[in-house]
């Protein structure tokens, strides 16, 4: 079933894959309206004091520091998306360490390095 909540869903997952999204919009389409409106009319979609690119920079950092490896994936892939670079993602990562400790920096390391590699890029 498509609604307009999840269509807003994909266009700001900017590409990054997260089927929770349709099985969540499927399973309790009110509820995933509701959510839509916190995570892409508050939060993501809306544009504030800071820019797309530095709230998922940040969220890298948060799905590092919390282990969170999904979270990583998806954050670390719009953050390059929309012209991060690989530089400023580890960074993020590193920021992340000192709350998260060093599983965090290293979960983080190695889903950017396959990200990367998927992407036929390489860390400069």
């Amino acid at each position: 079933m498509k609604t307009d909540a999840l269509e807003a869903f994909k266009k700001a997952s900017l590409g990054a894959d997260n089927d929770a999204y349709e099985i969540i919009a499927e399973l309790d389409p009110e509820y995933f309206a509701k959510l839509k409106g916190i995570y892409v009319d508050a939060t993501f979609g809306r544009e504030g004091a800071l820019a797309r690119k530095t709230k998922e920079l940040i969220m890298v950092g948060i799905t590092c520091a919390m282990l969170r490896p999904r979270g990583v994936r998806v954050h670390t892939e719009r953050a390059l998306s929309l012209g991060a670079t690989p530089r400023e993602v580890l960074e993020a990562m590193e920021v992340a360490a000192i709350p998260g400790g060093m599983p965090g920096l290293w979960l983080g390391v190695e889903t950017l390095q396959g990200i990367l590699k998927a992407r036929g890029q390489e860390f400069k």
